[in-house]
């Protein structure tokens, strides 16, 4: 029975370590390290039944297509050797290694599918290291990137070419394919359900509230969102208020600074690196609406209407971060890039497509925008600037129980605490010698006994177990080989006493 509550014991105690996100520390590189193993065992025997290496995901995906019509789905890589292999859905495989081969690849693999719609689905390999073979495909093939159990639409630049690539996560809007790591960051973020309890829209008013209440205001007829005002100088210490929230902020970018116009007043700046800055320390997403018209929402324009983010009642009430960022460019296309920021961040620009990257301040089309948004009250967005955690950082704090404890001290406090109690025949002995039993003739009455009875098994669960439970789990392991080592001598100790007895 011991050694089963033993296994037990190690067994779940390696459940939490391996559920630790990737930045915990060494336990967490343990725990990780033998769920990565799980994990490529469970993929070798799913996926890698064709030995094809960074192809088998591609070609596992096109062999759930459903049948096309007319045109073939086949899966296809690049090697490093310059030949490319394609895959059909029934897994027989294709090596083009001349112009002549590659141009037959669909013919042998489909051959039904003549004159047909082709598509191929690229492996990551491919993509993100052999992009310049790309130009050996047939131009009119529809491409696509499989990366994990998704596949995003693959748009090539101008003239067909293979030098600027772009995927679809949704029709109207596409990020940039030119780094790996940066593309799964643009993706995971995207693709993260939104939660408008944690998005705040500020306003920046020179003399205003220096605090903000930790949780969003919304009007209690329409349920949209109320704006906070804020002075500028205090939003460093504002912002700790608003910890592990998406807080909204607009103006008109001029270099390195925003320029915004408060309800009274001419117009201020504030450099977007004291923002960016403000929002990292306090661990809090910044969206930054680049706008031609600086004036804050909430407030009122020259026309005495109430100045709003367009869009954003809309953007609220969407599911993902994508459609929410769809509904602040008001429904036209966004072009996305990623970029490294400091540890645990990572930043995103969303620029409706046709618009140039840079701003366009002093020019007539800034002009035509500030008259606009002035007359309709309306801040409508030019670019859109996203400063927020990574995926590793928003996986840990999915991964935590509590608000404010890191997911790495949780998992090994359950476990210790799990290994514990599998080894209370070593731990409860140990904590009797720290807080030996209640005596119930030292209490006067039943109230104070059962107190302090109450209070010895709270310490001995939420402290002592914790601390004690790995150290318990393993001095029981070693007295149960003890005990395997010495059984054959107790073994025969018991088989002499039994024939001495016999014998008397």
């Amino acid at each position: 029975m011991k050694a089963l509550l033993s296994r037990l014991a190690i067994g779940m105690v390696l459940a939490a370590l391996a559920s630790l996100p990737a930045t915990a520390g060494w336990l967490s590189r343990i725990g990780h390290g033998a769920a990565e193993v799980g994990e490529t065992g469970a993929h070798a025997s799913k996926l890698g039944k064709l030995g094809l290496g960074a192809l088998d995901h591609a070609a596992a995906y096109v062999a759930k297509l459903p049948v096309l019509p007319k045109g073939a789905a086949l899966a296809a890589h690049a090697t490093p050797e310059g030949h490319w292999k394609f895959v059909n859905r029934e897994g027989e495989v294709f090596t083009a290694g001349t112009a002549d081969e590659l141009a037959r690849a669909t013919a042998v693999l489909a051959p039904d599918a003549a004159g047909g719609k082709l598509a191929l689905y690229l492996s990551e390999d491919t993509v993100f290291g052999q992009r310049a073979l790309l130009k050996d495909l047939p131009p009119e093939a529809e491409l696509h990137l499989v990366m994990g159990k998704d596949s995003y639409r693959i748009r090539r630049g101008a003239g067909a070419t293979s030098e600027s690539l772009s995927a679809e996560v949704r029709p109207n809007i596409t990020v940039d394919l030119a780094n790996r790591k940066l593309f799964s960051e643009a993706s995971f973020q995207l693709a993260r359900p939104l939660n408008r309890s944690n998005i705040r829209v500020l306003a920046l008013e020179p003399g205003g509230p220096r605090t903000l209440s930790g949780v969003p205001r919304f009007d209690p007829a329409t349920k949209a969102a109320l704006v906070d005002q804020i002075d500028p100088g205090a939003l460093g210490a504002a912002f700790t208020k608003l910890r592990g929230q998406t807080v909204l902020i607009s103006g008109r970018v001029d270099g390195d600074a925003l320029a915004f116009v408060p309800a009274s007043g001419a117009e201020q700046k504030l450099l977007v690196r004291d923002l960016v800055a403000a929002a990292e320390a306090s661990d809090v997403n910044l969206v930054l609406l680049n706008a031609a018209a600086a004036r804050q929402p909430g407030g009122r324009n020259w026309l005495w209407q109430k100045v709003e983010v367009a869009g954003l009642d809309e953007a609220l009430r969407r599911a993902t971060f994508a459609d929410f960022l769809a509904s602040l460019a008001q429904g036209g296309e966004l072009a996305i890039s990623a970029a490294e920021a400091s540890y645990g961040r990572i930043t995103l620009r969303a620029v409706p497509t046709g618009e140039p990257l840079v701003p366009l301040s002093g020019t007539i089309e800034d002009l035509m925008a500030e008259v606009t948004g002035q007359v309709t009250g309306r801040v409508i967005a030019k670019s859109i600037e996203v400063y927020a955690r990574d995926r590793d950082r928003e996986q840990e704090l999915d991964l935590r129980l509590l608000p404010g404890v890191p997911s790495a001290l949780q998992f090994a406090y359950i476990g210790a605490t799990i290994a514990g109690l599998m080894s209370l025949a070593v731990s409860r002995p140990w904590w009797r010698r720290v807080w030996p039993p209640e005596a119930r003739e030292e209490y006067s009455g039943a109230t104070g006994y059962h107190a302090a009875r109450a209070a010895r098994l709270l310490t001995f669960l939420l402290i002592f177990l914790p601390l004690a439970g790995l150290p318990a789990l393993l001095w029981s392991m070693v007295l149960q080989l003890w005990g395997v080592l010495t059984s054959p001598f107790r073994a025969f100790s018991w088989l002499r006493a039994r024939v001495a007895g016999a014998r008397d």
